[in-house]
């Protein structure tokens, strides 16, 4: 009798997990299709209210952090608002972007290289992309933020470079997404949780900025019913800035701010980074209504699809979009937008799109005119080269992954590689004083 209701017992155990799991496999959505903005925030983990507070460091003298300080915006000669130094100079930052620490790639964040990128590459600054969802990306892995960000921390500061933060939102696009905010699986605000720590840990960082949403974009690459693979108009995204982009950048802004009040925070804008016009007028503000400071746009471009809509050798094209008038000059549907908003560049390529194809230096050499002030605004703009490893196609700079490019070899780089490589020698990084521009050591 013991045994036969044990097996009773065994039975309807089996029967109540088969329809549990039947139950969560209906409920189920796949995190590329969670396109809609959370229902209700998540929770933040106490550990990260908590943490402790990273202590200040010592920047090598002649940095660029030791020469700049910690940087904010302000306005040039022109009266542009941009990036300036700790006492109101314009000036500019030029790195390079990891891959996704999940990814081979990950293989490159290392002490010495990031200490060749400064000395020998000749940046000023690194952006490190946290992938949130995508093949165990950092919502599956938070060691990246305790072992990669803390160590690219402690690395750049050691060399005197800036680094930036970026909370790489793809897929899906919206930054409001449950996948961000709300997660099915814990119920976590993933997005508050990151900034919370990050805003508590680094505050005393000089050198640390934020990006706070890459590329918030419409795509939804596994849901067909809103379009699979497909490009979304642009004159009818379905991710907005005023409806989801401008919300969730004031909500972790007022996280930031409660532990930064000055730090530089870069804010995605609508269609992968690449439509800042529609930010105009209509920037992040407080529950006062005050617009916070110290808040940077983003742009990305890949020179051989976003350019003077001109160029048709490449299938993955901007048609007829004339990405360069808009920010040199402006056209009928925009003002310049380098005349009226901070940019920052934090992301770009010298291929198309897909980053597999379509090396065009000549397209690349005219955006960085553009960049260097040959706008109405003379805004000199900072970037970030696409990307720092093998991975990725014809825009990485790298032809294998290394930790160790100590002595550098330039029989590494790639053809987009050799290019950019020879971009950071160009000039000295650069700080507008007065009516000319002092150079400070390489």
């Amino acid at each position: 009798m013991l045994k036969r209701l044990g097996l009773s017992a065994l039975a309807l155990t089996f029967c109540a997990t088969v329809a549990t799991a039947q139950q969560a496999k209906n409920n189920y959505v796949a995190p590329g299709m969670d396109t809609d903005n959370a229902p209700t925030l998540g929770w933040i983990d106490s550990a990260s209210i908590n943490c402790d507070i990273l202590s200040a460091p010592t920047y090598p003298i002649g940095s660029p952090v030791q020469l700049w300080g910690k940087l904010k915006i302000g306005k040039n000669k022109q009266g542009t608002r941009c990036l300036c130094d700790r006492n109101g100079n314009p000036v500019q930052l030029r790195g390079m972007v990891s891959h996704g620490m999940q990814w081979a790639g990950v293989s490159c964040l290392t002490e010495s290289n990031i200490r060749t990128l400064r000395n020998d590459w000749n940046t000023n600054v690194f952006r490190i992309a946290v992938y949130v969802d995508e093949e165990g990306g950092y919502a599956y892995n938070p060691t990246h933020r305790s072992r990669y960000i803390e160590d690219l921390v402690k690395w750049t500061a050691a060399q005197g470079m800036y680094l930036l933060i970026d909370w790489h939102v793809l897929t899906p696009g919206n930054p409001m997404s449950r996948v961000y905010r709300n997660r099915r699986d814990n119920g976590k605000d993933v997005a508050a949780d990151f900034f919370t720590y990050c805003a508590r840990r680094y505050q005393k960082q000089s050198h640390v900025l934020f990006e706070i949403c890459n590329e918030p974009n419409g795509e939804n690459y596994q849901n067909e019913n809103f379009g699979g693979g497909k490009w979304p108009w642009a004159e009818q995204p379905r991710v907005t800035w005023e409806d989801h982009i401008k919300p969730y950048c004031e909500q972790m802004l007022k996280i930031i701010r409660s532990y930064d009040k000055d730090v530089v925070v870069v804010c995605g804008t609508p269609m992968w980074d690449q439509n800042p016009e529609q930010v105009i007028g209509k920037e992040p503000a407080d529950e006062n209504g005050k617009l916070y400071e110290n808040v940077m746009y983003a742009f990305h471009f890949y020179a051989a699809t976003h350019n003077d809509g001109k160029h048709y050798e490449t299938a993955v094209k901007a048609w007829d979009n004339d990405f360069m008038t808009r920010f040199q000059k402006g056209d009928k549907k925009s003002p310049c937008i380098l005349k009226e908003l901070p940019i920052f560049v934090t992301e770009w390529g010298t291929t198309d799109a897909s980053g597999w194809a379509n090396f065009r230096p000549d397209l690349s050499d005219r955006w960085l005119k553009i960049f260097d002030g040959d706008n109405d605004g003379k805004q000199m703009v900072s970037w970030c080269n696409w990307n720092f490893s093998a991975e990725g196609g014809s825009c990485a700079a790298l032809n294998w992954n290394t930790g160790n490019m100590e002595p550098f070899d330039e029989k590494i780089l790639t053809e987009s590689g050799r290019y950019i490589y020879k971009k950071f020698h160009e000039k000295y990084h650069t700080v507008e004083t007065g009516s000319q521009q002092s150079r400070t050591s390489k």
